[in-house]
């Protein structure tokens, strides 16, 4: 089974690497605008500071990344017959969505993970809570392709699925922008139950000077939460409508 998902995982990075479209968009273009953000919160005084410009980068890189494009190469992969094809294989179900989104899931936590990196060197934000912040990383990943599953199973074509995408996709960051706002006297309860608010809270604790280790991690767990609960939306609308051969226009 490793050997079915690891071909699967390999054909599925060289298709996504073959198309100049997507593997601009689902690499340059969201680093590009991380850039950016580091660049505008370089003059931030304290590592705290950094809770705000580093939750919106992450937010874009979920929404661009792992939302947008996982709903976008599912519905590709399905309207070709590629994934009714690998159905007929020996792989199970779960392994073949797994191999198809993995190659995003990976892109998305390097370029997360990168991002963090440069945060670090160019204002010297090191997060307090490192465990706290790689949980973050996960669950807004995992939140990212289970969305972009759900997502596909709407759509009849991959190019409609960009489409589709930009609700949740706005949803997601614009709910992270509106957290912002309130980030220094603290979320209101409809900003903590969004995720964008949940990954901010989570982002800031990640960063908070002023907490203990353990305490910091029993703070974030309302937030992971939360973000679970997306997760299991994700995943319970992404079985009701997903569609593994295409869809009726």
């Amino acid at each position: 089974m490793n050997t079915v998902l690891g071909s699967i995982f390999r054909a599925e990075l060289k298709l996504l690497s073959r198309n100049v479209a997507v593997a601009v968009a689902a690499t340059l273009m969201p680093l590009a605008m991380a850039g950016y953000l580091v660049f505008t919160g370089k003059n931030s005084p304290h590592a705290i500071g950094w809770a705000v410009p580093t939750t919106l980068i992450l937010l874009l890189l979920f929404g661009m990344t792992g939302y947008i494009t996982s709903a976008g190469s599912l519905s590709a992969r399905r309207d070709d017959l590629y994934l009714k094809r690998l159905r007929c294989g020996e792989a199970s179900d779960a392994v073949v969505l797994f191999g198809v989104l993995s190659p995003v899931i990976a892109v998305t936590l390097a370029q997360c993970a990168l991002v963090l990196v440069v945060t670090g060197f160019a204002g010297s934000a090191v997060p307090t809570n490192p465990v706290l912040l790689v949980l973050v990383l996960i669950a807004g990943t995992v939140l990212a392709v289970t969305a972009g599953m759900a997502t596909s199973g709407v759509t009849t074509s991959s190019e409609q699925a960009q489409t589709a995408a930009m609700p949740f996709f706005l949803v997601l960051l614009g709910s992270g922008v509106w957290a912002s706002f309130d980030i220094a006297t603290g979320l209101s309860t409809p900003q903590r139950l969004l995720p964008g608010g949940a990954v901010l809270d989570l982002v800031r604790l990640s960063y908070d000077t002023t907490g203990t280790f353990v305490g910091q991690l029993a703070d974030g767990l309302p937030a992971l939460g939360v973000l679970a609960v997306w997760v299991l939306i994700g995943v319970v609308v992404g079985k009701r409508y997903f569609r593994w051969e295409p869809r009726a226009h």
